[in-house]
């Protein structure tokens, strides 16, 4: 079993038992032996999932920020890709197996920007290239912890 996200050229059928979701540059995926793939290549993320046991996947896709995250179970896995912001394509939610007898559900939530100040945190925090910067900005301490709650850092502090 797969879940993640897919541009509209992603294959979605195979006459063989293959990963489909991340086999190229249209999808990003979580495989259920723990694997991420992407462009046809695999990364080590989580321990496989059991066998035989149900097992709920959460994923975050954070347009912004352009991240894509995994929660296994309520728990969440961390960041598994970056940079999906500049992916030019419309992403969509896609769920494969390659299992007999394996019943998957989707579900969808959306969450927009709950407030103006939400949507304000976002563009700010996308243009910092670290907590440090935040300093050099004219504004409160307090707004400053504020944006640091979001602010990865791209690059490392001095």
């Amino acid at each position: 079993m797969m879940c993640g996200i897919g541009t509209k050229k992603a294959r979605l059928h195979a006459d063989a038992f293959t990963n489909l979701l991340g086999e190229d540059e249209n999808g990003w995926g979580l495989s259920h032996k723990g694997l991420l793939w992407h462009n046809g290549r695999w990364t080590t993320y989580t321990k496989p999932f059991r066998e035989n046991v149900a097992t709920t996947i959460g994923i975050l896709f954070d347009g912004i920020a352009g991240t894509l995250t995994y929660y296994k179970d309520e728990k969440c896995l961390g960041v598994a890709f970056r940079g999906l912001d500049s992916v030019k394509e419309e992403l969509y939610p896609i769920i494969c197996s390659t299992a007999a007898k394996t019943q998957m559900y989707l579900t969808s939530t959306r969450k927009d920007f709950v407030s103006l100040q939400d949507r304000c945190k976002a563009v700010i925090v996308k243009r910092i290239e670290n907590k440090n910067d935040l300093q050099k900005l004219n504004i409160p301490n307090c707004i400053i912890n504020y944006l640091k709650e979001d602010v990865v850092d791209k690059i490392p502090p001095p």
